[in-house]
């Protein structure tokens, strides 16, 4: 599990609202981490790890 879905931690959150329910739209609360130096943040277009999804092409197809 990542760090910063560790709801195990104190003062965690939760990245789903409380009874959630099915077939409701909703987006999950960002977790605190530790963000990614300056120099690789600006390679990646982003601060925060978990925020890192590059595309890959061909993955998804059937």
């Amino acid at each position: 599990m990542n760090n910063h879905t560790d709801l195990s931690r104190p003062g965690a959150i939760s990245p789903f609202p409380p009874e959630t329910p099915i077939g409701m739209a909703y987006v999950p609360f960002q977790q605190w981490e530790a963000p990614l130096p300056e120099n690789i943040a600006l390679e990646k277009g982003t601060v925060f790890p978990s925020l890192f999804l590059p595309f890959e092409r061909g993955r998804g197809l059937a």
